[in-house]
């Protein structure tokens, strides 16, 4: 709901424009005018200097800087000092907003001043400063751990949600505040409001000046703290925390080791919501150690919310300190010697760090603990920036209470300062019962539009209006497909479960800054939950009828069912075998239709390519289009699950064709360990071969459409080996028909191995080579293990001269940065084609900050689309 100041009607014309009285109490300019005063308005000028709304940039270095507000000037600082960059506002008339923060509060109150109607000329300049480049909606930041959202659904760049309005930004962060509202001047002084100093040395003159810094995260509460724990308040803690994730379940993907070990200190709201997703994520393979200075979860919340939560603590896999205090954090190591840890990396002759967590008890009855994390997460205490950017020769010039807040007026000017205002975590604000306002998005979208229209108000004479808070209700994330929300409108009411986590999405949704953004946002939501529900419906409907072999893919029966359910072989987190022979594919079964896809307009079908299957995809406008590169491509899986109907799949190549214009012919592949390879490779060049005599010159879309000396090869991860490999035998002389060029050939996070370590493979622990060399015998058995050449293309001179011949006049390969097993493979892959003699252009390219494969599940993210935009180019150059 919208608190509108004025919720009934707009605002009139005003008959008068004097100062409004509400602020006349202590306005230092008396009873003039500032906006009609005609000396103001003419071209007053000292020497060639224009003085019109304020100081030329010469006296900046006079600007008033008095603690008390008696007036008056401090000494002028040196001329021989170098003169600071002046921000140029485009209109020298028009009233001058300078908003500090982009969080909820300072880009809603942009956008309330956009929205408001103007009368004549007063319509003001708005500048927002932000030390990002993006909005983040924090409320969902949790998602990102989950995998619900993309970044650019909750994070879009504030130069994209203001390009229709007239709205400045900046990226920029605030070093220093010189208000100088609260000065008396002379009749005819300067009207600034004050000056902003920005980091990067540029100087802001303002007119009106709105404080929405929010607050940070205080890191530094206990010794070691700072050093090992993350905090969880910005968007680039959020990608901090996801990559950490990561990094520790792909180092211990394959291994018997111990299990993730996640501490998360704090359980108020944001304590409670990351230890619910992260909780979820991790499933088995981890644990969630929560500690909370308080014996209960969520003190503050609603009874409805604090129940929800505790029903999803207890339900999954999270131990609950409650009463405890973490007095310290440290870095230990797991020496060779197990059963002890040591604080020195060689004398422990090991890498395996640890933190340890010394707590105190806070309650009667307990004893102090020490827990061991491979994680540490900081949800408690903040701090505000206000302090740090007052002058230091007028430190108190902005009044703030003992928590550093912004104390304010009714109105949210900051008290002796009209012309500046103050909300958010910034502004110390309390309720009618004298509680202060929690720091909250509600808090701050509700003062945002009060701060909106009490400038609006201040600058048309206006009277300005009280700040009322309206407590709508309360909501918060449980895990992907849980939630809980509270209203206060209706007592007792509390929505959980999937209701509730649907209806948050939805308030969310309607929450978004802009209305573009809101639509884009609402239809990836809904493109998502209709795959998932499309998903969950195909699995419900498999799983009603019974296998027609043993081996297909259905849950195994219980030991008490079935007595042969030990399993042979577990190929996480694929599948695994069962000594019966019955293969379980968690997951697997999910499949789209092909058709046309809404989203796009790709049209696909599912065809025969000789012996094997495909799918193929023609791009919207083809019809109408010259002759259209043709791409075969192949999914990934570690060649024992996937395929090209497959939701992200599917999802992924409709968005490459209409992107690139290309036909695709995707690959319905046999999979390990039923069809064991060479299978795949059989099935793949079928497929190449189909491809590229037209179908076998059958095919209406091929015969029509197909560009034949425009052919690619690629594919991601599994699928990157058999697109290099189908490359590789391509290069057979006569392997392919007259006329036929293979322009290129895209290795996206290639699966590749062999025996010896390269780069920082080296620092793998001896189990995960182990590991690489079963799964490869498993989905090959009769292969000559890591050092086969169709999984270590470069064994030897004569795998090198094979790989060397390739056909492809060009070949990119793509790594990610945070892929642990395998971007040493891909690097390795690059530097050997490089060296081995291949005749064409080579090029790398590397995602950072994200992991193996990413961009199925983050298509849509900047990373995703930097990616695809990348292939596109590759395939278009």
């Amino acid at each position: 709901m919208s608190c509108r100041a004025a919720p009934w009607s707009r605002p009139s014309v005003p008959r008068a424009r004097s100062f409004p009285a509400s602020a006349r109490l202590r306005n230092p300019f008396g009873g003039m005018n500032v906006w009609k005063n005609p000396i103001l308005k003419s071209s007053w000028r000292i020497g060639d200097v224009p003085m019109i709304f304020g100081l030329p940039s010469g006296l900046f270095k006079c600007m008033a800087s008095s603690s008390s507000g008696d007036g008056g000037f401090s000494r002028p600082q040196s001329t021989d000092e170098a003169p600071m960059p002046l921000y140029s506002w485009p209109d020298k008339q028009r009233p001058r907003v300078c908003i500090l923060g982009g969080g909820f509060g300072g880009l809603y109150t942009a956008l309330r001043l956009e929205s408001l109607e103007w009368p004549g000329n007063n319509k003001p300049q708005v500048l927002l400063v932000d030390q990002s480049d993006r909005f983040v909606f924090k409320p969902m930041l949790y998602e990102l751990l989950s995998g619900e959202v993309d970044v650019w659904e909750i994070a879009p760049y504030f130069t994209e949600l203001l390009k229709k309005t007239s709205v400045q930004f900046i990226k920029d962060s605030v070093k220093l505040l010189r208000p100088s509202d609260h000065l008396r001047r002379e009749p005819a002084g300067s009207c600034t409001g004050g000056v902003v100093h920005l980091e990067s040395g540029t100087v802001i003159e303002y007119d009106w000046l709105v404080l929405a810094l929010g607050a940070e995260a205080k890191i530094d509460a206990v010794p070691g703290s700072a050093e090992y724990a993350l905090p969880f308040t910005t968007l680039e803690h959020a990608l901090k925390v996801e990559s950490e994730l990561t990094m520790l379940e792909r180092s211990r993907f394959g291994k018997s080791s111990p299990a993730i070990q996640v501490a998360i200190v704090g359980l108020g709201y944001s304590g409670v919501e990351l230890a619910a997703t992260i909780s979820e994520r991790l499933k088995n393979t981890g644990t969630v150690k929560a500690i909370n200075f308080q014996t209960t979860v969520c003190p503050s919340a609603p009874p409805g919310n604090r129940d929800a939560a505790l029903k999803v603590l207890e339900s999954q896999n999270i131990e609950l300190f409650l009463g405890y205090s973490v007095s310290c954090i440290r870095e230990v190591y797991a020496p060779d010697d197990p059963g002890s840890m040591v604080t020195d990396a060689e004398e422990a002759g090991s890498d395996d760090k640890k933190l340890l967590l010394e707590l105190q008890p806070a309650q009667r009855g307990l004893q102090s603990q020490v827990l061991e994390a491979d994680l540490v997460l900081w949800t408690v205490g903040s701090t505000s920036q206000i302090l740090r950017l007052q002058p230091p020769d007028a430190p108190y010039v902005i009044p703030l209470n003992g928590r550093g807040q912004v104390e304010t007026e009714e109105t949210l000017q900051v008290k002796g300062h009209p012309r500046t205002f103050a909300i958010g975590d910034s502004a110390a604000l309390r309720d009618t019962a004298g509680k202060f306002l929690p720091a909250n998005a509600q808090v701050a979208f509700q003062q945002a539009d009060f701060a909106g229209w009490n400038i609006w108000a201040a600058i048309n004479d206006r009277p300005l209006l009280p700040f009322r808070f309206q407590n709508l209700g309360e909501m918060m994330t449980l895990g992907r497909n849980d939630a809980a929300i509270t209203a206060s409108f209706i007592e007792g009411l509390t929505l959980d479960g999937p209701i509730g986590h649907a209806a948050r999405k939805v308030v969310y949704c309607l929450r978004m800054p802009t209305d573009e953004h809101r639509v884009k946002v609402g239809m990836s939501w809904f493109a998502k939950s209709a795959v998932d529900s499309l998903a969950a419906l195909q699995n419900a409907v498999a799983s009603s009828f019974p296998p027609p072999t043993p081996t297909t893919n259905r849950r195994p029966p219980s030991p008490a069912m079935d007595p042969d359910s030990e399993i042979s072989f577990d190929f996480p987190p694929y599948l695994c075998q069962y000594k019966s022979g019955r293969v379980f594919r968690p997951g697997s079964n999910a499949v789209v239709p092909a058709g046309t896809d809404p989203l796009t307009g790709v049209v696909s079908k599912d065809i025969h390519v000789g012996a094997a299957r495909a799918r193929v995809y023609l791009p919207p406008g083809a019809a109408s289009a010259a002759k259209l590169p043709v791409v075969v491509y192949f999914h990934g899986g570690g060649f024992v699950v996937g395929s090209p109907a497959r939701p992200s799949t599917h999802a992924y190549l409709n968005d490459l064709v209409a992107r690139a214009g290309a036909i695709g012919v995707s690959v319905y592949y046999r999979l390990a360990p039923e069809h064991p390879l060479p299978a795949a490779y059989e099935d793949g060049w079928a497929a190449v071969r189909w491809a590229v005599t037209l179908g076998d010159g059958a095919d209406p879309w091929l015969l029509d459409h197909a560009d034949l000396s425009r052919v690619f090869f690629g594919g991601c991860s599994a699928g990157a080996n058999l697109a290099h490999n189908m490359a590789v035998r391509a290069g057979a002389d006569g392997a392919l028909p007259d006329g036929v060029t293979v322009r290129g050939l895209l290795a996206v996070h290639p699966y590749f191995t062999g025996k010896e370590a390269v780069g920082s493979e080296a620092a793998f622990a001896a189990d995960v080579r182990a590991f690489m060399d079963r799964t490869w015998r498993f989905v090959f058995p009769a292969s000559l293990g890591l050092d086969d050449p169709l999984v270590n293309p470069f064994v030897d001179d004569e795998a090198r001269a094979a790989v060397a011949k390739i056909p492809c006049q060009r070949v990119l390969v793509c790594v990610a940065e945070t892929d642990v097993l395998l971007i040493e493979r891909g690097l390795w892959y690059y530097r050997e084609l490089k060296a081995s003699g291949y005749a064409g252009d080579l090029e790398l390219f590397e995602s950072k900050g994200i992991g193996h494969a990413f961009h199925f599940d983050k298509l849509h993210s900047p990373e995703g689309v930097e990616l695809q935009e990348r292939l596109v180019e590759f395939i278009k150059k």
